[in-house]
């Protein structure tokens, strides 16, 4: 569970809740799909395509996903958003499809792409309705803006990359001593989440903190501690690689 639906079931009463720290990225990595809810295709802030042919997205569509069949998915990579790290999920009615067009789009460069497989069949049992008519094909001309919507707590990728450069930030890096070695962000000092509430008095309050880790969730958690304890605080809500040489991506 998530670190905010952790925090939930203790208030329910539960005693041991547990948090899958690397979450969703190592799921996937590991060659296992995702099942993304109902709500979160719905409302998420994510990018949704159709991959299937334009005559059969007009006969009925999750409403919002833009069209772009499978045959032209080649030539479209300029249609889609400039952001590496926009969350895609894709959909078909023919599960090879909505495989080779993730891996494709992966190809590109994209971080974040989930193929929904079965998506039309869950949408109509969850009770939704398909849109019918026009598809919104995305082309060249017609690209597909995504911009990430921050949540409570959260700094953006492009003022924690500003902030890196200045000494206004205390970077709290709450990974693992271990992860901390093979490569950090410059400046950051680690104190792993497990150690967090024990090592308070090694973060100073008069600076402003931002924690990470590797998949914005250990960072959450540590956001929360220390936002209980009166620091001036927000989190990296994101993922990323730190070399040992200083250099590092983030998406």
């Amino acid at each position: 569970m998530s670190p905010k639906s952790a925090g939930l079931a203790v208030k329910w009463g539960h005693k041991n809740p547990r948090v899958y720290v690397d979450g969703i990225p190592a799921w996937k990595k590991s060659g296992r799909h995702v099942l993304p809810s109902i709500e979160h295709i719905e409302k998420g802030n994510i990018v949704l395509i159709d991959l299937r042919d334009v005559k059969k997205v007009e006969s009925g569509y999750i409403p919002r996903a833009y069209t772009v069949p499978m045959a032209d998915l080649e030539d479209a990579e300029d249609a889609f958003p400039k952001s590496l790290g926009a969350p895609i999920y894709l959909y078909s009615d023919n599960d090879a499809d909505t495989k080779a067009a993730t891996d494709m789009i992966k190809e590109w460069g994209y971080k974040k792409v989930t193929g929904v497989y079965g998506a039309l069949a869950s949408w109509e049992a969850a009770g939704k309705s398909l849109q019918k008519g026009p598809a919104l094909i995305a082309t060249d001309d017609n690209p597909i803006n995504w911009q990430k919507k921050l949540g409570p707590g959260e700094i953006s990728i492009g003022d924690f990359t500003k902030s890196l450069k200045s000494d206004l930030i205390y970077v709290v890096d709450a990974r693992t001593p271990g992860e901390y070695a093979t490569g950090h962000f410059p400046g950051s000092v680690s104190i792993p989440l497990e150690e967090m509430k024990t090592r308070l008095n090694e973060i100073p309050k008069d600076k402003f903190i931002v924690v990470h880790c590797k998949t914005g969730g250990r960072g959450e958690i540590g956001y929360r501690i220390l936002k209980e304890e009166g620091y001036a605080v927000k989190f990296l809500n994101a993922e990323c690689e730190c070399a040992q040489t200083g250099e590092y991506e983030i998406w």
